[in-house]
């Protein structure tokens, strides 16, 4: 590129850049433009970005979505294809995708979780469902419900994750789900959710090196091979005893965490339990 810099160069110079820097260096000239095209179709060569947080309000109408760069201090706002946005529970994020529950059925349908069942018509039809509150470890601990698919929608989806980038069609949907917090998965051609009967009580999921990190509502981590077809867990850390905190995550670290914090995987990337480090808070309890 004479009196320029070359498309290499520049893509490897985009690949550096938040979105919102993306888009404005793609508007310079026709040749960024080129070279920010071609990095768009390679994705997975761009940073991985700062979180945005996602919300809506009645005053942008019920398509419309709010994201609020951290980076920027700066509000953007995007209509999103039907169904309407404010009508949707939002149950997960990642790799720049938002995983949401509507009153569409989806796929896999919402009936191959276990303790869902469909109730048909007269004519055939599915219109309402069975929700049966049981574990793998337990029997009927509730009652069942008779629900319409809005309602099912509201009780049993908790958190929902993603292995990888979904648009690879080669990915993994976990969810966190009630009654009582358990984890079914699906593959992305999967027609069914696999339920994981072996624990409740989950509250938190992380993906790294193909493993599949639970964490529990009392600190402990279980780690299962989604990709074995005899998938089980396997206890990578016990759970806190005493006082419990309410609230628990586990979260991806960015540097080598201290060999008292429960680490996973190589020196750049690791998981550590926050409930540990949310446990000298309450010593005190214990």
């Amino acid at each position: 590129m004479p009196g320029g810099l070359s498309e290499d160069v520049l893509m490897k110079i985009f690949a550096t850049l938040e979105v919102p820097d993306l888009v404005r260096a793609g508007s310079v000239c026709s040749s960024r433009l080129h070279a920010y095209s071609c990095l768009r179709k390679l994705g997975a060569s761009i940073q991985p970005q700062t979180p945005s947080l996602v919300y809506t309000n009645k005053s942008s109408g019920a398509s419309a979505a709010g994201f609020y760069s951290l980076v920027e201090n700066k509000s953007y706002t995007f209509t999103l294809p039907d169904p309407p946005i404010r009508s949707r529970y939002l149950i997960g994020s990642a790799y720049g995708w938002v995983v949401t529950a509507d009153e569409r059925l989806p796929s896999p349908s919402v009936t191959t979780i276990e303790q869902v069942k469909p109730i048909y018509d007269s004519n055939g039809a599915i219109h309402m469902y069975k929700y049966s509150r049981y574990t793998g470890t337990h029997g009927e601990l509730d009652p069942s419900s008779v629900l319409r698919l809005d309602k099912l929608r509201d009780y049993i989806f908790h958190k929902a994750f993603l292995s990888s980038e979904p648009s690879t069609g080669n990915y993994i949907v976990v969810l966190i789900h009630h009654p009582y917090w358990q984890i079914s998965f699906a593959r992305g051609e999967d027609e069914h959710w696999t339920w994981l009967p072996y624990h409740s009580c989950y509250t938190d999921c992380a993906f790294k090196d193909e493993l599949l990190y639970a964490l529990l509502v009392d600190g402990g981590i279980h780690a299962y091979n989604l990709y074995d077809p005899a998938v089980k867990p396997r206890a990578v850390m016990e759970g806190l005893k005493g006082c419990l905190p309410p609230k628990v995550y586990i979260v991806q670290a960015p540097v080598r965490c201290p060999s008292r914090y429960f680490c996973v995987g190589g020196h750049k990337a690791h998981l550590v339990a926050l409930s540990v480090l949310i446990q000298k808070l309450f010593d005190r309890c214990t």
